[in-house]
């Protein structure tokens, strides 16, 4: 009975999958199934995600939490804060202590690299090792700014210091005019413009560079010349030191060019310090007797006299050459200082003073006809060429002329005459000398002078003395009385 009860079950399982409704029912548990599976992943994702996100978050509080614990932990031993190494350093710079400071200085910029002060700090490390003649050092840390800090100021002015260093080395060790030369090249083709105050030292190193080749140099050649006013040209605008210019002028009026040296000496006297001052004058006033120029020369001994300047064992020598008196060069009171009426003027001011003024054809009165007629006898007793001794006899005797001293301005007349009787100008001395002796009352020598120049000489002095004679006999005539 058990058996075919199995059996027919069996049967009825078939027929029913068969009929389709098993399959239906099949398909959908099978559905269910996936649809479980799927819908547990997708939750699986978001939790996953959720928790994700929630590390994130944990993890970032935790740092927070770690680097405000950090900020508010001590710092190790030994680990100033940067305000505190800063004035730490400024204090041993205050109380000399330069290489202390500098090391103070590097600590700050190994600590602290990122900080806003430290391109600053290392161009004074670099300054104060220069100063206290660590001149390899300064150099060595210039070239370090230059090259952390390219784009920025402070390694331009780095990358200037490394320049000017080498410059003052090679200075020493090559040809000074050529090194000179290169280096003012290369600072016109510097990116940024260098301060003109900053070329002050460099450029006075230079020049005492060339001074030094320019008196080694002496008669100093056309081509040593022209090559130091081709440095003076190479300067950028308006950066060419008193100094230079003072080098430039002496050595221009050394080969004779006085109108070309006198902008450059007046250049230094007005912008130098004293002792470039003081043999910026001097130059001028050789200058100015050198070339024959009075009133230059007149002028600047008066600028002397009312702005003494230092008389140096290098300028003494100098001055002696020059026709003034010793007493010229005491000292003077400034221009600050002024006289009271009771006090009287300088006499060697005042005689200098009135020669310049009759040069430039200014009349005199009594009392400065005085001091020029002192002033022209003072050169006259000192050594003089012949041409300007010549001039200041023939200004003493107009003087005297002037003055109604007749015998004196003849006297004078005379010794232009005895000096060179055949001169282009001598019928004019015996003319004048001629109307001397007429004014001095003493007819007999004017008419004997007149006779000879009317005998020989040009038509025009012939002329000349024959109406001189005339004259004198037309006033012998009318002098005498009547019959």
């Amino acid at each position: 009975m058990s058996k075919p009860r199995g059996f027919w079950v069996w049967i009825f399982l078939f027929c029913w999958l068969a009929s389709g409704a098993g399959s239906a029912a099949w398909a959908k548990s099978k559905w269910k199934r996936a649809h479980v599976a799927k819908t547990g992943e997708k939750t699986g994702n978001k939790k996953g995600k959720k928790e994700a996100k929630k590390k994130k978050r944990d993890k970032n509080s935790e740092d927070e939490s770690q680097e405000a614990a950090a900020q508010t932990k001590p710092k190790p031993k030994g680990i100033e804060e940067p305000k505190t190494l800063l004035a730490l350093a400024q204090r041993q710079e205050k109380a000399g202590d330069l290489a202390g400071c500098v090391q103070t200085l590097a600590k700050f910029v190994n600590v602290y690299p990122r900080h806003p002060e430290r391109a600053a700090t290392l161009l004074r490390m670099a300054q104060l090792s220069r100063g206290a003649g660590q001149g390899g050092k300064a150099q060595e840390i210039y070239a370090l700014t230059g090259s952390l800090y390219p784009g920025s100021r402070a390694g331009a002015e780095a990358r200037w210091q490394v320049q000017t260093l080498e410059f003052y080395r090679n200075l020493q060790e090559r040809d000074a005019l050529a090194t000179f030369k290169d280096y003012l090249q290369k600072m016109q083709s510097l990116p940024t413009r260098v301060a003109a105050e900053k070329f002050k030292e460099p450029l006075c190193r230079g020049w005492g560079a060339v001074a030094k080749v320019l008196q080694r140099s002496s008669p100093c050649p056309v081509r040593l010349v022209e090559e130091t006013l081709a440095l003076w040209d190479l300067h950028p605008e308006g950066t060419q030191p008193p100094e230079a210019a003072l080098i430039v002028g002496e050595l221009l009026l050394g080969k004779g060019l006085y109108g070309e040296a006198r902008s450059f000496l007046q250049r230094a006297r007005g912008q130098g310090t004293p002792d470039v001052r003081s043999r910026a004058l001097v130059a001028l006033m050789e200058g100015a007797w050198v070339s024959r120029d009075l009133p230059d020369f007149v002028a600047a001994a008066t600028l002397w006299r009312r702005q003494p300047g230092k008389i140096t064992p290098e300028l003494k020598p100098r001055l002696d050459k020059l026709p003034l008196p010793e007493a010229f060069f005491a000292a003077a009171s400034g221009p600050e200082e002024k006289e009271s009426p009771e006090e009287k003027g300088n006499p060697e001011e005042d005689s200098l003073a009135a020669l310049a003024d009759y040069w430039r054809g200014k009349s005199l009165d009594a009392g400065r006809q005085a001091d020029l007629f002192r002033s022209l006898v003072h050169f006259l007793n000192r050594p003089l060429p012949p041409a300007l001794k010549e001039r200041f006899l023939l200004q003493l005797a107009q003087l005297q002329w002037s003055q109604g001293h007749y015998p004196q301005a003849a006297k004078i007349y005379q010794q232009l005459l005895a000096a060179d009787a055949s001169r282009e100008d001598a019928a004019f001395y015996q003319d004048r000398l001629a109307l001397s002796q007429l004014k001095g009352q003493r007819p007999e020598m004017a008419q004997q002078i007149y006779r000879g120049l009317s005998q020989g000489g040009d038509n025009f002095w012939q002329l000349v003395s024959r109406t001189r004679l005339a004259d004198m006999e037309l006033g012998r005539l009318q002098s005498e009385p009547l019959q």
